[in-house]
């Protein structure tokens, strides 16, 4: 094989190796995040029992708020 032929093809390798070593970070990095989602699914049902706890208390503050108005000097009494 001459010089011709042998620099082209050494190219090509050194290019297939260089890719292949980018896609296999790449498998990596997408199996840490399909982990990572997996992880933040299951927090979906705990975070929606606190927003539905949180909403609850604010009508509850809402209804102490109008049932008990500040006075005009800022005091509750």
């Amino acid at each position: 094989m001459t010089l011709v032929w042998a620099v082209p093809a050494l190219a090509a390798a050194v290019a297939v190796i260089c890719v292949l070593a980018r896609a296999r970070a790449l498998e990596d990095a997408t199996a840490d995040l399909a982990a990572e989602v997996g992880r933040l699914r299951r927090l979906r049902a705990p975070l929606a029992e606190v927003r539905r706890a949180t909403a609850d208390t604010d009508r509850l503050v809402a209804g102490f708020r109008d049932a008990h108005p500040l006075d005009a000097d800022g005091s509750g009494e």
